[in-house]
């Protein structure tokens, strides 16, 4: 099996130990072990019977080159159930992961399309899904995969809606997304304000920077509320594998605990990196998709294993069966596929994280994983163009093109919770009057995507309520604009 901790994101079920990407589960593919902790949470049961429609819309492969006439289908699927003409567009974004249509037949971004009588669309990102521009993933197929890209997508489908749609031409434009989606929410607001008229975004993160030493501090924070031994003995139990790892015969007791298919190779420094990147992983997916209670749990079943705080820790993170591929060379590998579905989007994720964002959660737990890996990996991944010039070049064009953490926007709601590690990308106060901030005790990534439920904390009942009591009132504020006014 291959374990690549690909993280961000989540952004939530993450392929093996790549720390960087943003997760919700676990799931084994032909022996392979994956985990993603960058992708939207699962969605709830819908409590309403409605029948979703599905389409396709073409697009440009390249909205930025005039002379280039190719083209492709981006998939979409869209709700109008409660659809009265005039009445407002909602669009839920998607990210890094394959649609569904149970997006638009449950959770808070539907209660508003109900509730304002909308129409609600729920569009693929290029390179995702099944939503290719090109047949493949090689580089030169790659370089057109960018947020800038997925932005002129929305732009287009959006007017093409608008256009064609009976009812839609002045209607109200809300935007939504959760995760990197949520990102792309916030820059389509401040791209396009002539085109999106109000923004949500749920867990966003905004700050692009390659080392997101943050990641495992949030995480151990929480571990610490939780349990204040907790995080003592992951440190404790980092620290002494680390020291094994500098013997041939500590290599191979370190590859026995924790169920290695292969003797890591403690010799090699991107061997070395990459386990130790690897094996915190499981503390970071469950603070980041945590539900009430599950981080003490997470402590309890941790402390609870026997033997020293080495074995206690392998038992808890290694697999219950077989065995999982921690090599440097094998995540190589695997992330180099350029066969279409080869590697369930994590190339395609991989490359705009070496290109466009960094987000590699690095040091946790005292951990000996520098950023440096990840350099490396972008290099040996995509070639020896991707370095980290490139990537903090990326960066530093992300964050002077969208503004960062403090961009110039208006009519944008955003919602984080502080349990979440990727809060602290995100935006954490107002900006103004009409950029609303809302903060959330005790929840993690996207715990405000979903309708208000009796399970929720009062807070997050109150924050989902504000998050549509705000958007309601633009919308009204807009409508009441047009009538007075309509262009």
């Amino acid at each position: 099996m291959i374990l690549i901790k690909v993280l961000l994101t989540n952004m939530w079920e993450l392929f093996g130990i790549l720390t960087l990407l943003l997760t919700t589960g676990t799931f084994s593919v032909e022996g392979k072990l994956f985990l993603f902790r960058h992708r939207i949470p699962p969605p709830e049961e819908p409590e309403f019977r409605t029948s979703p429609e599905w389409g396709t819309f073409t697009q440009r492969v390249d909205h930025f080159d005039p002379a280039d006439n190719r083209t492709w289908q981006m998939r979409y699927v869209k709700n109008t159930d409660f659809y009265e003409e005039g009445r407002p567009m909602f669009l839920y974004i998607g990210g890094e992961w394959n649609i569904t249509s149970r997006w638009v037949t449950s959770g808070l971004m539907f209660d508003m399309a109900r509730l304002h009588k909308g129409i609600l669309f729920y569009t693929e990102h290029r390179f995702y899904g099944s939503s290719y521009p090109i047949g493949d993933l090689t580089v030169d197929s790659l370089k057109y995969l960018s947020a800038d890209q997925a932005l002129a997508d929305l732009v287009y489908f959006i007017e093409y809606q608008k256009q064609n749609t009976p009812g839609l031409r002045n209607s109200t434009v809300i935007v939504e997304g959760s995760s990197y989606a949520g990102a792309l929410a916030t820059w389509a607001r401040i791209k396009y304000p002539h085109i999106v008229d109000i923004a949500y975004s749920s867990s966003g993160p905004l700050y692009a920077k390659a080392d997101f030493t943050e990641y495992y501090e949030v995480v151990e924070e929480n571990l610490r509320l939780a349990s204040p031994s907790c995080p003592k003995l992951i440190k404790s139990a980092m620290v002494k594998v680390t020291e094994m790892l500098k013997t041939r015969n500590g290599s191979a007791n370190v590859s026995k605990l924790f169920r290695s298919c292969k003797t890591v190779n403690g010799s090699s420094e991107l061997d070395r990196s990459y386990f130790l990147s690897s094996i915190p992983f499981e503390f970071g997916s469950v603070v980041q998709s945590a539900q009430p209670g599950d981080v003490v749990a997470a402590c309890r079943a941790l402390e609870n294993q026997t033997g020293s705080d080495v074995e206690k820790f392998a038992k808890y993170v290694r697999p219950s069966k077989g065995c999982i591929d921690y090599s440097y060379n094998g995540a190589v590998e695997y992330l180099s596929a350029t066969k279409k579905g080869a590697t369930d989007d994590e190339r395609q994720w991989m490359y705009q994280t070496c290109t466009e964002f960094g987000w590699f959660q690095t040091r946790g737990f005292g951990g000996a994983f520098t950023v440096d890996l990840y350099y490396q990996m972008c290099k040996d991944i995509f070639g020896k163009d991707f370095d980290s010039y490139t990537l903090n070049n990326g960066t530093e064009r992300t964050n002077l093109f969208y503004g960062g953490k403090k961009p110039k926007v208006t009519r944008l709601v955003t919602c984080q919770g502080t349990v979440d590690p990727w809060s602290k990308l995100g935006l954490e106060k107002n900006l103004n009057e009409d950029t609303v901030t809302i903060i959330v005790n005790g929840t993690s990534h996207s715990a405000d995507l979903y309708s208000i439920r009796d399970s929720d904390s009062d807070q997050l009942k109150r924050a989902k309520n504000k998050i549509m009591d705000t958007i309601s009132a633009w919308i009204i504020e807009k409508e009441e604009k047009y009538k007075k006014n309509p262009q």
